[in-house]
């Protein structure tokens, strides 16, 4: 099918009636730089001259004459009964053809300035993009397992009821269905106290972040953080100026004990109380309570990041830090992306009664919204218990891709890796026994097709502690047990 405009191009044609050249060679001058430029694509069908002529107030044998312009010199083409074409093939592509070099971009003739905060985030590790279509990828659920026909219905209830009034700013926090129904949720599933007006909803984990980050840190203030630990949240603090001061996580999670002194006068703690990224530790009642008390002496904030906790495997869950907090100092952040899909991009906020007026300012400076649409669908499935049942229907699949994961990694590689149980969450991290280029051997996979990201790449210390991040949530079970297999095999290549 011949592709047609949807925007009008000729609202960027601007004509001089007493200029110099003709009216049909400006029109002809300026469709071809649209062309050349990639504004108007190649194959594209040109409006009917009488049309075009009608839009930009000028004679159809105006228009006739920037089109027959356009034909000679190889710009377009006329088919019979059909109207006017670009050409696929342009002149300057013939140019390049016989051997005339496209021209180099040129560097810049002066250094670029940049912020401090800007070189920072430059010298950072990011990982890679999650993608679809490889196996053993962690942090995706299964997309194929969604509840697609209650999805649709929502939406198409939202739609038919005409929802006009929800299409301003109005609820900058977030749309009062959806947040009662956040508040509803985090009571009797997670038992995290609130109320629905300390709610905010935002469109990403990185956005709360860097919300935050703005209104509760200084340039140059301190920030615990996790290690290893996901690098976009440290990210969002680096590029707001914070001082970032990593502490060691091991298998039961964060400790203050390993505090050293530098962290004395951080201002925020970044916690994973539950099912922490890489590792998947969950932090003992015993440490919960002395996270508290340390941050409470030093009047320092606590972050919670509840990563992926509705999705318990085989856990007990333990009293969230909010829910333990007497002082109200903690801020708690969840999503539901680990739940339906990360796409959904809707991550809420439990913020402290007397944050909420300040955060409300800070999502109308800096414009931190989701769509309605979204909102009000996700809201609906939540009062239905769609997203409940989702939630139980799923545990049983991921614990059972989960077990065959984890006796496949033990037979093919328990001689090399060390290879713990999954509790919650949708991925498993594993630990190398001896000396191994775990980033080569990622590099490796991909080119096989598995994602399975090596553990040194979340680290900000200690490279030298080395293994891999697997998932298992998009992963169908028969498709499990080979991508183990030509991994053992790139790991005996390695």
């Amino acid at each position: 099918m011949n592709a047609r405009f949807n925007y009008p191009f000729w609202n960027t044609i601007a004509l001089a009636p007493d200029g110099p050249e003709p009216l049909y060679d400006q029109i002809a001058g300026q469709i071809r730089a649209l062309v050349v430029d990639g504004a108007i694509p190649r194959g594209m069908h040109l409006p009917p001259s009488r049309k075009l002529a009608d839009e930009l107030g000028v004679s159809r044998s105006t228009i006739v004459l920037a089109y027959n312009r356009l034909k000679n010199e190889g710009y377009a083409h006329g088919r019979t009964g059909a109207g006017t074409y670009i050409e696929k093939d342009l002149p300057e592509d013939m140019h390049r053809r016989i051997g005339e070099p496209s021209p180099a971009p040129q560097p810049p003739r002066q250094p670029r300035v940049l912020a401090a905060r800007g070189n920072a985030l430059m010298g950072l590790a990011l990982p890679s993009e999650r993608e679809l279509g490889y196996d053993l990828s962690p942090l995706l659920p299964a997309l194929d397992e969604l509840p697609f026909g209650e999805i649709s219905r929502s939406t198409a209830e939202y739609w038919g009821s005409e929802p006009w009034p929800q299409f301003n700013f109005s609820e900058r926090l977030g749309l009062p269905a959806l947040r009662q129904q956040i508040a509803k949720y985090l009571g009797e599933y997670e038992g995290v106290p609130c109320r629905p007006e300390q709610i905010a909803v935002v469109a990403s984990t990185t956005q709360a972040f860097i919300l935050l980050a703005q209104l509760l840190l200084d340039p140059g203030d301190g920030v615990v953080i996790e290690d290893p630990g996901y690098p976009t949240r440290t990210a969002a603090m680096v590029a707001n100026g914070a001082r970032i001061l990593p502490q060691r996580v091991d298998l039961e999670g964060l400790s203050t004990d390993r505090f050293g002194p530098e962290a004395d006068d951080a201002r925020i703690v970044v916690a994973s109380p539950t099912n922490q990224f890489p590792y998947g530790s969950t932090m003992s009642m015993e440490r919960r309570l002395s996270l508290l008390a340390w941050a409470r002496a030093r009047n320092a904030w606590v972050i919670e990041y509840d990563y992926s906790s509705p999705i318990g495997i085989n856990r007990q869950p333990l009293p969230s830090l909010l829910s333990l907090d007497a002082d109200q100092r903690v801020i708690f952040i969840g999503n539901i992306n680990r739940i339906f899909s990360p796409s959904f991009g809707l991550t809420y906020l439990v913020l402290p009664p007397d944050l909420v007026e300040l955060f409300y300012r800070a999502k109308l400076v800096f414009s931190c919204y989701l769509p309605p649409p979204l909102q009000q669908m996700v809201a609906d499935i939540m009062g239905r218990g769609v997203l409940a049942k989702h939630v139980r229907r799923m545990r049983l699949i991921y614990r059972e891709r989960a077990t065959i994961l984890v006796d496949t990694l033990r037979q093919a590689l328990g001689d090399r890796l060390l290879i713990p149980d999954v509790t919650a969450g949708l991925h498993l991290t594993v630990h190398a026994l001896g000396p191994l280029d775990d980033a080569a051997v990622t590099d490796a996979a991909r080119q096989r097709g598995i994602d399975a990201p090596a553990l040194s790449r979340y680290r900000l210390q200690d490279k030298t502690a080395t293994g891999f991040v697997f998932g298992f949530g998009n992963t169908a079970p028969e498709r499990i047990t080979p991508a183990v297999r030509r991994f053992a095999e790139i790991m005996a290549a390695a």
